[in-house]
């Protein structure tokens, strides 16, 4: 035979159950969009940087080797930002997750790499001070008023 008071706690505990699960389902779907945002800003930021390498190699005019080595490059970035909006986050995790598995040193050399130039950029960031001179310069050189 049930516990009267038992059967209240089950009762009782189903809401909060369901609440927390509304909870996590929200934050999911929060998360989800930011994701699908931030990858949304990252192809259009690759194309824009594709873009920006087609312009600069239309500039050559007089050197068509240099101008479609320009084009070549523009036309690789421009793969890589279909790659990055057409493809699910779990599958670019999975992608770079296999390919760190693959080569750990050259992962490591990128992360370090990657390390220091923020070390760099937030170190740069930081006002300086003005070093002091440290001349010496002589009293008789500026004479005071006899008062």
């Amino acid at each position: 035979m049930p516990n009267g008071a038992q059967d209240q706690g089950s009762r009782a505990a189903d809401p909060d159950a369901g609440a927390a699960q509304s909870l996590a389902e929200t934050l999911r779907q929060q998360t989800q969009g930011y994701a699908d945002k931030r990858k949304a800003d990252a192809a259009r930021l690759v194309s824009d940087v594709g873009d920006a390498i087609r312009d600069t190699g239309s500039n050559f005019d007089g050197l068509p080797q240099l101008k479609e080595f320009f084009g070549q490059a523009a036309l690789g970035v421009d793969e890589l930002a279909d790659s990055i909006a057409r493809r699910s986050f779990s599958e670019m995790y999975d992608e770079v997750h296999a390919a760190i598995r693959r080569r750990p040193a050259l992962a490591t050399a990128a992360a370090v790499l990657a390390g220091f130039a923020l070390y760099r950029t937030l170190n740069a960031s930081k006002i300086r001070p003005i070093p002091r001179s440290h001349a010496v310069i002589p009293v008789d050189v500026f004479p005071t008023p006899d008062l």
